[in-house]
């Protein structure tokens, strides 16, 4: 049965590769509903499944709710990989099929965060998770990238880490590196993946239906580990951090960042570490006197909603809904 309130609804939607995050509030900031789905999808990675995983997404949290397509007012997708022909192409035709017309916003996953997060050149949005991507505004107004570039080509993101991981795995075998911080790494990943071979785990990811998603989940633990000073952990995230650290200065340079402390609006899984951030910073210290984080006090499902609120006049924003208890 269809709610027949008269308030304006807006279901939001935030895609990224690991995870699917998706909302329903109306126009007065109340939550109806909320959904997390895993793994997430990008769209530029193998456009017809990601699209089917985004609208299942949709159409089992509208069923949670009671509620049918046409009951919403808006719909503010935000999902990585938007910007490759095929994939939005195809998201387009399953929308079609199922009638789905009132898009109101559609964009990359990261840019609504940046917009409602950051309306001048005072900070740049970082994202790393399973890709990674900096974003920040000229003097103009003009929203500038560096990375992005897509999975196989970005050094530094959680994908790159676990590739790393992998590749390190194989060579330590080979060059009979040292062998008790081999061993914690082998021991890690195997626990990880849930297996007792290598080749299993090589196995399981060729096999996988979305290897980026399987090879960027070893990063979290891998990281735990560079923090007990295994050495060829350590010197994977240190060189992550120095990849990252470089698309940031040269993003700074791009929009003439002239601020001795940088703003960092900070997105994505491998920034939540505290380990790897500090690891960041003292690849930017040479730069920068302070690095001030700043994190979604919200869930980032609610960004492309909110975003499409501020296009269309709703008078909502994250104060708003933060009276109303969001989903965090």
């Amino acid at each position: 049965m269809s709610d027949n309130s008269p308030s304006k609804k807006i279901l939001s939607l935030d895609a990224g590769a690991s995870k699917i995050r998706l909302v329903v509030f109306d126009e007065f900031g109340h939550t109806l509903g909320s959904m997390v789905k895993n793994p997430g999808a990008n769209i530029s990675i193998n456009p017809e499944e990601s699209s089917k995983k985004i609208i299942k997404s949709i159409s089992d949290l509208l069923d949670s709710l009671s509620l049918g397509y046409d009951d919403i007012n808006h719909y503010s997708l935000g999902i990585a990989g938007i910007s490759d022909d095929k994939g939005r192409d195809m998201l387009f035709k399953r929308l079609d099929d199922k009638q789905i017309s009132s898009i109101t916003h559609l964009s990359s996953d990261v840019n609504p965060i940046f917009e409602i997060n950051c309306s001048d050149d005072s900070a740049i949005l970082v994202s790393v998770g399973t890709g990674f991507i900096c974003l920040g505004r000229n003097q103009e107004g003009k929203i500038i990238k560096a990375g992005g570039k897509g999975l196989e080509l970005d050094a530094g993101s959680g994908y790159w880490i676990g590739k790393e991981l992998i590749l390190n795995l194989s060579f330590s075998r080979d060059m009979e590196q040292d062998e008790n911080e081999f061993s914690e790494l082998l021991d890690m990943t195997l626990k990880h993946y849930q297996t007792t071979e290598l080749n299993n785990v090589l196995d399981g990811i060729m096999d996988s239906d979305d290897k980026y998603s399987t090879i960027a989940s070893v990063s979290k633990p891998l990281i735990g580990l560079a923090k007990k000073e295994n050495q060829i952990a350590l010197s994977i995230v240190q060189q992550s951090t120095q990849h990252v650290a470089e698309h940031i200065l040269t993003l700074a340079d791009q929009i003439s960042y002239l601020n001795d402390d940088l703003i960092i609006i900070a997105n994505g899984g491998v920034l939540e570490d505290s380990f790897y951030r500090q690891s960041l910073e003292d690849a930017l210290s040479f730069d920068f006197e302070n690095i001030n984080w700043l994190f979604p006090s919200i869930s980032t499902a609610y960004y492309p909603g909110l975003l499409s609120c501020k296009l269309i006049g709703i008078n909502i924003n994250v104060e708003h809904l933060l009276k109303h208890n969001p989903i965090v």
